[in-house]
């Protein structure tokens, strides 16, 4: 099983290093950027280790999500393979998720 970033998780984690980088905050956006990624290696040996999304669950599929600190990672597991679906800032409203 492989671990699958799609082009908007990506993006998303791409904007949470910018918004602390542009702040002077380089430090603390390279160690965001390092842990949303990391947190996510051991989803190819253990998919169904992260809590189902309720907000998502009107989607076809069932998609689930693990915390990195602020971040809720959210992905999908499809045959054989986990897909990074979204990185959600959860303070954010939480029915800015079910968007895109």
């Amino acid at each position: 099983m492989s671990v699958i970033w799609t082009n908007e998780a990506l993006q998303e984690t791409i904007e949470i290093y910018n918004y602390y980088k542009f702040r002077g905050l380089t430090k603390i956006a390279e160690k965001i950027k390092s842990k949303i990624l990391s947190s996510t290696k051991n989803l190819n040996k253990q998919a169904k280790k992260g809590q189902i999304e309720e907000l998502l669950k009107n989607r076809k599929g069932e998609y689930r999500y693990i915390l990195e600190g602020n971040y809720k990672i959210i992905y999908k597991v499809i045959e054989k393979n986990v897909y990074v679906i979204k990185v959600f800032d959860c303070r954010r409203n939480p029915n800015l998720i079910n968007n895109k």
